[in-house]
Parts: structure tokens; C-alpha cells; sequence
């Protein structure tokens, strides 16, 4: 153990002594975050790209003059889609993309508030029946939630531009289901409709001034995707205090693209794409660590010193690959943070597309996966360059083997790529996923992927270290 550590000290020195070391790291954890800093700012001040959103829902609607409160218990609320929404909406005008706040309910995301197509307040999880009050006080709105309509739970407060005379009532939206399927490096999308239903009572309104008199409307808008089935008077039954509204479509923003569909897109994965140009650098790295010593003859230094070849082939191996995952993890958590203002600016947020962050499972397992996937990359340029001893020779072959089916499996056919995907070590990007449909091959076996590439390289490596003249 003394002797491997040694060895290890050794190739420790040697790595941060070579200047090419240091610059390889320093260019692909650079390359990495600026690319995708570069990238999510592009996205949200382009001007020729503008938030798209979808405004549709059942509105049981009365005029609210000036500063006022809304209460409703929502009774019971069908389960049509998981972000199906029944709750109490002020909006500017009935107009689609009016500015608008609500408080809703909603089956599997309990409590929610949410405002002008890009902000989400969490509430309680829960389901209903559930009271809800909001309260507007010029352009200040305040949701809340009780279980009694006695004491009440604020979700918070949102500033929306409305005008003394907006409207204010009941709605219920139920968005489609999108079903995506993987097709090579693209995906199908098939859309299917839902329509929710919720139950109000205690509905009471106060202000300076209402109307008595209730009325429903359909709102529907052009720029989506999701034409509600409903007529402008199907979505309102009533009896005495108790209203059964129903309704289709969503209110929310669905992000930037023209023609992009709403969760068509993987948030984790987008924010972590820089690292397949930085894994070019990594590449270099992994292979001048090799084929350096081999340039400048230190190699037959290092064997008379070490003479079990084992154990410099593996010093090399630690060093190599705890330093890339350092600066992987490094990389991409800077990435993955500086990528989110700009990704909201876009229009990614929920419930569309669902907010991430560390401290979730899925984006923390794509963020460290993501690190443990450079590190393998690297072992596998080691091992390839400890084959072919030449610098050149070894980068190219490498980066044709790791980066270009990225390019040239969806020009084959989208059958190829999906193969590509699974058979390649691109398949070990597959860890950065973050969302299941449509998946060619599952995060951790995708990793598995890799690690064998990086382990059948090493294992001839050592194979050919033991066999030949240095």
C-alpha cells in the first residue's frame, strides 16, 4: 500500500505541474458554463422569441370595482389531469393575456397561486374540500387558504397591473395531457384533452362595488395549443349558492418557442447541455496525461521506479478521474445555476414545466451523474491513449467515438440514433434526464454504458502496459 501510495503522490505531482493539466480543466469547466450561460441569455432577450402562454378556462365572472375579497369553498374537484385547476381568479378583463392572479386547488400539487403566466406560489398539499380567499388591494393581490373559512393560511402576494374595474369570480382550467414519445434524437407529440369539473359553495364577494348578477365565460386563447370543448354557456350549473363549474384548457406561460410544446422540453438536461462541447477538453486532458509522458520519455522513468506497471496505470486513473469529477461537479453546478434567471426569463416555469432545483432527487442525481460521466470519459481517453500512445491519434479517435454520433445519428435515420444512443458513451448523458417519457435508455444504465467503455479501456491499457517496451 506504501509503494501505490507513492505512486499515487507521484502522478499527483506530475499532473499539477504540466501546464496543459491545468488549462485542459480550466477550458472545460469554462467552455461548460459559459456556453450555457451564453445560451439561456440568448433565449430570453431574443427579441424575435416572446413568451408564449396559453389563457383557457371557465370563468364564472362579476364585476369588482376598486379594492375587494373573494371566498369560496371549493366543495369537491374532479380529477381530470394533475395540474387541473378550480379556484378564485381577479383578472383585468376577460380578454385572453389579460394580467390576472389566482389562488386555486388542484388534485396532485395541492395549493397554488399563480400570476401574469410566470409566477407560482406553493401552498399546502392538499385536496379539497379546502376554502380559499383572495384579496385585492390595488395592484397588490393576496391568496389564502383555510380548512374552516375561519382561520385563514396566506400563500402569498403577488403585484399585478390591474385596472379599477377588473373582474373577479370562480374559474376551472384542465390542461391536456401531453404524451411524448422518443423518436432518436426527436419526440412525437400526441395531445389529449381533459375537462374538469369543481364544486363551489359559500361563495361571497365584498368591494366598493359588485354586481349582483353572475356570468360565465369561455375564455379561450390564440396562442395555444388546447381549444377548450365548451361552449361560452356549458361550463355553469347552479343551485341556490352552490355552483358546479367546468372547464378545459390551462392558464399558464409555456416559454419561448413557436412551436415548442408545454413539457416537451427536459429542464434539467438543458441547463447541464454545455458540457457536451466542455467534454472536448476533458477528452485532451485525459489523453495528454498519457501520451505526454510518452512525448517526452518520462514514461521509462516511471517504470524503473515503479515496476509494477499496475499501479502507475491505476495512480493515474485516481488522480485523473478525482480531478475531473471535482471539476465536473464544479461545472456543472455553476452551469446548472446560472442557466436557471435566464431559463425563467424564457418562459420555463410551471406548472408548464416544473421548477428544479438541488435540492430535488432527480436534478441532484443529473448534476452528480453529470460530473461522474466526465470522470469516466476521461478514463476512457487514458486508457485509449496508454493504447495508442500517440496525441493526436488517441483525441481523434476518442472524440469520434463520444461526440460526433451526437451529430451524425439523426442524419442516419431516427432508428440509428436510438441505437446510437444506447450503444455509444453518449449513452451516459443519458443521466442527466430528468423527465421519463420517451426515454431511450434509463439514466443509470446509460451511465453503465460508459463505465464499461471506461473500464474495457483501461483493462487493455493495462493489458498493452504490461506487454510492451515503454
Amino acid at each position: 500500500m506504501s509503494t501505490f501510495l507513492q505512486v499515487l503522490r507521484g502522478e499527483w505531482t506530475k499532473f499539477r505541474s504540466v501546464r496543459s493539466s491545468s488549462l485542459c480543466l480550466f477550458a472545460a469547466v469554462a467552455v461548460t458554463v459559459l456556453l450555457e450561460l451564453l445560451g439561456s441569455t440568448a433565449g430570453s432577450t431574443d427579441a424575435n422569441k416572446q413568451p408564449r402562454y396559453s389563457d383557457e378556462a371557465y370563468f364564472v365572472h362579476k364585476p369588482l370595482s376598486g379594492d375587494g375579497t373573494v371566498v369560496a369553498r371549493v366543495v369537491s374537484q374532479l380529477d381530470s389531469q394533475e395540474w387541473a385547476k378550480a379556484g378564485l381568479l381577479v383578472k383585468a378583463g376577460l380578454a385572453p393575456g389579460s394580467p390576472y392572479a389566482a389562488v386555486m386547488l388542484t388534485p396532485e400539487h395541492g395549493v397554488r397561486m399563480q400570476a401574469t403566466f410566470d409566477t407560482d406560489l406553493t401552498g399546502t398539499a392538499t385536496a379539497a374540500p379546502r376554502w380559499l380567499k383572495l384579496t385585492r388591494t390595488g395592484n397588490t393581490v393576496a391568496g389564502h387558504e383555510s380548512t374552516d373559512g375561519q382561520s385563514w393560511q396566506q400563500v402569498g402576494t403577488v403585484t399585478v397591473a390591474l385596472p379599477r374595474d377588473a373582474e373577479v369570480g370562480l374559474f376551472v382550467a384542465s390542461p391536456a395531457n401531453y404524451r411524448t414519445t422518443r423518436t432518436g434524437s426527436g419526440s412525437a407529440i400526441t395531445l389529449e384533452a381533459t375537462v374538469g369539473t369543481a364544486v363551489f359553495d359559500s361563495v361571497t364577494v365584498t368591494g366598493a362595488r359588485t354586481s349582483p348578477d353572475w356570468a360565465g365565460q369561455n375564455i379561450t386563447s390564440g396562442p395555444s395549443k388546447v381549444n377548450p370543448m365548451l361552449g361560452a354557456g356549458d361550463g355553469l350549473a347552479r343551485s341556490g349558492g352552490t355552483f358546479t363549474v367546468t372547464g378545459s384548457g390551462d392558464i399558464a406561460g409555456y416559454g419561448i418557442a413557436s412551436w415548442r410544446s408545454p413539457g416537451d422540453d427536459d429542464v434539467v438536461m438543458l441547463s447541464l447541455f454545455g458540457v457536451r462541447l466542455g467534454m472536448i477538453a476533458i477528452i485532451a486532458l485525459g489523453v495528454l496525461f498519457m501520451t505526454a509522458e510518452y512525448r517526452t520519455g518520462l514514461i521509462r522513468t516511471t517504470l524503473a521506479a515503479s515496476p509494477r506497471r499496475g499501479h502507475v496505470l491505476a495512480g493515474k486513473a485516481v488522480v485523473l478521474g478525482g480531478v475531473v469529477f471535482v471539476a465536473g461537479l464544479l461545472a456543472s453546478v455553476a452551469a446548472f445555476l446560472l442557466a436557471q434567471p435566464g431559463m425563467h426569463d424564457g418562459g420555463y416555469n410551471p406548472p408548464a414545466y416544473p421548477h428544479v432545483s438541488l435540492a430535488d432527487g432527480t436534478t441532484l442525481r443529473a448534476v452528480v451523474g453529470t460530473a461522474i460521466y466526465l470522470a469516466l470519459v476521461a478514463l476512457f481517453s487514458l486508457g485509449i491513449a496508454m493504447v495508442r500512445r500517440r496525441t493526436t491519434g488517441a483525441i481523434v479517435f476518442v472524440i469520434a467515438l463520444v461526440v460526433l454520433p451526437q451529430i451524425i445519428g439523426p442524419v442516419i435515420s431516427p432508428e440509428a440514433d436510438i441505437w446510437i444512443s444506447r450503444l455509444t458513451p453518449i449513452a451516459g448523458l443519458a443521466v442527466q434526464q430528468s423527465i421519463e417519457p420517451g426515454q431511450v435508455i434509463g439514466p443509470w444504465a446509460g451511465l453503465g454504458v460508459m463505465c464499461a467503455y471506461a473500464v474495457a479501456a483501461l483493462g487493455l491499457a493495462y493489458w498493452q502496459l504490461t506487454r510492451r517496451d515503454a
